[in-house]
């Protein structure tokens, strides 16, 4: 079994020393075999004295290191749990691999691909010390959408993750009704609804008014498309259509933000502290929570 490894970044070289004295034994190894081997090679053929080579150099499972998503100041985001499911399912793929074969990258690539975590196909190389590291485009979470009492975590470009939370319990941004039903882990949300509301999300954090933000709801029946922010407080905001898909009559998203912007300057608060707002139309209409 592959020993369990930090979930930090390492390197993936030994100490100097170690690593030089291990590449000359391997080098020597492989030369000795391949000599010994000789006169049955007619035989075994060259692949079969390739994987017997590979084996000489670095025998059992190979060891793996996955360069983890980061922030900009090399933390690793990932939750440690996920870290850990992610790296021993990889493990499990590769147990009995030859070493610098192409098969254990092969399915290291496929089973770090099948997580949902990742954009496109990773990059899975061997290291001169037998190790396989594994680099990949990660998907970042960017909110979660509720079905039922569940809230499933999403990237930015609505693909599902593969965490759900109790609702409440998620400490991400959410969507209520999307119109879609949930598809597979890693497959792409369907929906404009959904899609209008990750690009309002991107506007509000583009602008710096996401503090006092809780969610989002994007509308059912006739109010469907119709998008209302929903506070901290508990309070809405109907925003509308989508950013640059607005209904005739309807405020540009330049407008709607600095109507966001002057009411929270006036009264420190998104909502200018009432219980609804409409910033859709020419003036702000205004429902107090006694109405």
């Amino acid at each position: 079994m592959a020993k369990k490894k930090s979930t930090k970044r390492k390197s993936t070289k030994r100490d100097p020393e170690t690593a030089e004295r291990n590449k000359k034994i391997a080098i020597w190894g492989s030369s000795v075999l391949l000599a010994g081997t000789v006169f049955v090679g007619g035989a075994m053929g060259v692949g079969e004295l390739d994987r017997a080579a590979a084996d000489a150099i670095v025998s059992g499972t190979p060891e793996v290191q996955v360069n983890w998503p980061t922030l900009s100041d090399g933390t690793v985001w990932m939750p440690h749990q996920e870290q850990q499911n992610i790296y021993q399912s990889i493990s499990r793929s590769i147990v009995g691999g030859s070493a610098l074969s192409n098969a254990p990258l092969r399915e290291a690539v496929l089973t770090l691909q099948a997580t949902g975590w990742v954009e496109g196909v990773p990059e899975a190389r061997w290291t001169s010390d037998g190790f396989i590291v594994l680099d990949a485009h990660w998907r970042i979470p960017g909110a979660v959408v509720r079905v039922g009492q569940r809230e499933v975590l999403i990237d930015w470009d609505r693909h599902v993750l593969p965490l759900d939370y109790a609702t409440g319990q998620s400490n991400q941004r959410y969507f209520t009704n999307v119109d879609a039903p949930l598809p597979r882990v890693g497959e792409q949300w369907a929906g404009t609804d959904l899609n209008d509301g990750i690009e309002l999300l991107r506007e509000l954090r583009k602008h710096d008014l996401l503090e006092q933000v809780d969610g989002f709801d994007l509308g059912i029946g006739r109010t469907s498309g119709t998008i209302t922010i929903i506070t901290t407080r508990g309070t809405r905001i109907v925003w509308g259509a989508g950013p640059g898909r607005e209904r005739p009559g309807e405020q540009v998203s330049s407008v709607k933000i600095q109507f966001l912007k002057e009411i929270y300057n006036r009264a420190g608060l998104l909502d200018g502290g009432v219980g609804e707002l409409d910033i859709r139309g020419d003036e702000i209409l205004i429902k107090r929570q006694s109405d």
